[in-house]
């Protein structure tokens, strides 16, 4: 056994003590000698010498009394009061916590009782207190690969790691870890340029242990692994076993919309010794013979080893691929599998400069559409069976009373030419008699599906089948509000008295909620005045829809602001940004509204408010704005 060891020797004096010194306290001396065993390594090398030891005394009272990085400068005789101390030996400036190359670190904690005339003595010695990591690569292996890397860290923190590369010609070095189980993350490069990866936890370490990882290529073609222990070491010999083929460690996918894509991939075992300036994203059309790159910054998340970049410039409902690149590679050049991606193809709002509109009969009990004739095919005049549109409104109910708040427009027009929608609030009944309830005016992609005409409720189904992605809403609307709030509930009209009157609306939304079936057609979601309360897991409402934060269904939201919903009494263009709560999913309905009377819903608002829309536009751009 080779040793360095400490050797404590307290040599009391005995000290005649006149009564002027009675009070003086007893007092011993301390000397030190310094060393450490490392006897249960097989590699461990003499790294630390003497000198690199620290020490430190602490009394009984917890206090140091002596400290010092070298413990040569305590080696003379140290003068100490009598009593209990604590002596603690380590690695100077290295706790051990941290792995690296070649940095073992050494510990001991002794106790020592200092007592008066008595000479003590002490041995101490520090023993390896982390854990030695070596990587070996057997002839077989070396053969099949032309390279390989073997990232080995800290399970609790990935950070705290060592790479270890295989090398030809010598060994790959030697490594010291905390005391912890250990992830071994293996990337190897075949002859023909293929990347592939292996990962393995190694369990149950303990302090002053030596771990040798092994690989070897698997003998049955499957990854295996095998463990030897020779205890006279503490040697733990872990041999795994390596596939030559395996699956690519360049993944890569797409999430593409309909003028851009993001394109992602993940190296993730081998990307520590990437230099990122020869990755590259390249795509081409399918039928393209001729790879392009993608010229956008490419984005790294270190912790993943995650790798993103925006395409732009894309064609709608094209196909396309795109791959990862590394050029050079270890050896060679490196590429990910090909991934297909179609763009969404630019779908626009059905009738959206509300030009089409259609009626069965002539009459004020007949009501009015926003759609062509042609498309008319699904009308249907017995109870409770309207015409099935993209564009719905009240109308259905209100025209038991021979009114159509929703009306086309030839005069009020922001396109001379065309129509608009004239969407004006009103009382539908005999209000003297107290029969009949405040309708707006208002237009909404869905559907009406009957009136109650005992409590005046109607139900009502929004949305229409939708899959594309739009950045905005843009659109002109011209709003005359009402300035004395005719009709409400609840504290709506104080909110409404508090802006001066009336206020129109016109929002957005994308949701991929599963929806319903009504009659053989798919919607979101249901206003229905006749329930006692909202029901969201079935996607029905009482009075209004929840488009809050709090509806995970809802991918995006749009609407204009409260300033813009005042109105101005000429013609306007609005601008609507769709904010995405999430840019990787996608929808599987679009609702749109617009409303002469915001509060509309809670049967309060202006009967003057009258409001004209026209040309609705969904915008394709290339940057989604995130909400908030």
């Amino acid at each position: 056994m080779k040793k360095l060891y400490i050797i404590l020797t307290a040599c009391f004096l005995l000290i005649a003590c006149k009564n002027v010194e009675l009070e003086q306290e007893a007092v011993g001396y301390l000397k030190l000698e310094v060393g450490t065993d490392k006897t249960t390594l097989t590699k461990a090398g003499d790294i630390y010498n003497p000198k690199q030891i620290a020490v430190k005394i602490v009394n009984s009272a917890g206090k140091t009394v002596e400290e010092t990085d070298d413990w040569t400068t305590l080696a003379k005789a140290i003068e100490l009061p009598v009593g209990k101390y604590t002596i603690e030996a380590s690695s100077a400036g290295f706790d051990g916590k941290t792995a690296g190359w070649d940095k073992p670190y050494y510990a001991a904690k002794e106790t020592v009782d200092i007592k008066m005339n008595t000479n003590t003595s002490k041995e101490i010695v520090c023993k390896l207190a982390n854990v030695l990591v070596t990587v070996e690569f057997s002839d077989d292996f070396r053969a099949a690969f032309q390279s390989a890397v073997v990232g080995v860290s800290d399970k609790s923190n990935s950070d705290n790691k060592v790479t270890f590369e295989m090398r030809q010609d010598s060994e790959t070095g030697k490594a010291y870890f905390p005391v912890t189980d250990l992830i071994s993350n293996l990337t190897v490069s075949n002859y023909k340029g293929e990347l592939h990866s292996k990962k393995d936890t190694i369990t149950g370490i303990k302090a002053q242990e030596n771990v040798i990882l092994r690989y070897r290529i698997a003998s049955s073609g499957s990854s295996n692994i095998g463990v030897t222990i020779d205890d006279a070491t503490k040697t733990y010999t872990y041999t795994i076993g390596v596939p030559v083929t395996a699956t690519s460690t360049l993944v890569a996918s797409a999430n593409a919309w309909s003028t851009f894509a993001y394109l992602t991939a993940e190296v993730p075992s081998f990307a520590e010794v990437f230099d990122q300036s020869k990755l590259e994203f390249q795509y081409k059309t399918v039928d393209a013979a001729e790879w392009t790159k993608v010229t956008t910054n490419i984005n790294v998340e270190e912790k993943d080893k995650k790798f993103s970049t925006k395409l732009t410039g894309l064609t709608p409902a094209t196909a396309y691929q795109y791959r990862l690149c590394y050029n050079e590679g270890l050896e060679k050049g490196l590429t990910s599998d090909i991934v297909d991606f179609t763009t969404e193809t630019t779908v626009e709002l059905y009738n959206g400069n509300f030009d089409n509109w259609w009626r069965q009969e002539e009459k004020d009990s007949s009501p009015w559409y926003a759609i062509s004739g042609n498309d008319a095919t699904s009308f249907d005049n017995s109870k409770d069976k309207y015409l099935f549109s993209f564009w719905d409104s009240g109308n259905g109910g209100t025209v038991m009373m021979s009114k159509n708040p929703t009306s086309p427009e030839s005069t009020e027009v922001h396109k001379q030419g065309g129509k608009s929608a004239k969407l004006a609030s009103q009382y539908v009944g005999v209000a003297m008699l107290g029969l009949g309830k405040f309708a707006a005016g208002n237009i909404y992609t869905g559907h009406f599906c009957y009136a109650n005409t005992s409590t005046y409720q109607a139900r009502i189904n929004f949305g229409q089948p939708f899959t594309s992605r739009p950045t905005q809403l843009k659109g002109w609307f011209k709003y005359n509000r009402g300035t004395k709030i005719d009709y409400s509930t609840g504290n709506y009209k104080t909110l409404l008295e508090q802006t001066g009157g009336d206020l129109c609306s016109v929002y957005i939304a994308l949701t991929d909620n599963p929806g319903f079936t009504y009659d053989g057609k798919e919607f979101a979601y249901q206003i229905d005045g006749d329930l006692s309360g909202d029901n969201p897991s079935e996607f029905k409402y009482k009075s209004t829809i929840d488009f809050s934060e709090n509806n995970p269904h809802i991918i995006a939201y749009g609407t204009i602001t409260d300033e813009e919903a005042k109105g101005t009494g000429v013609w306007q263009e609005f601008t609507i940004d769709l904010k995405y709560r999430d840019i990787t999913r996608t929808p599987k309905f679009i609702i749109v509204v617009a409303s002469a009377s915001k509060y509309g819903d809670f049967f309060t608002g202006s009967t003057n408010s009258v409001m004209y829309i026209d040309d609705f536009e969904l915008i394709y751009g290339d940057t989604p704005v995130m909400s908030e």
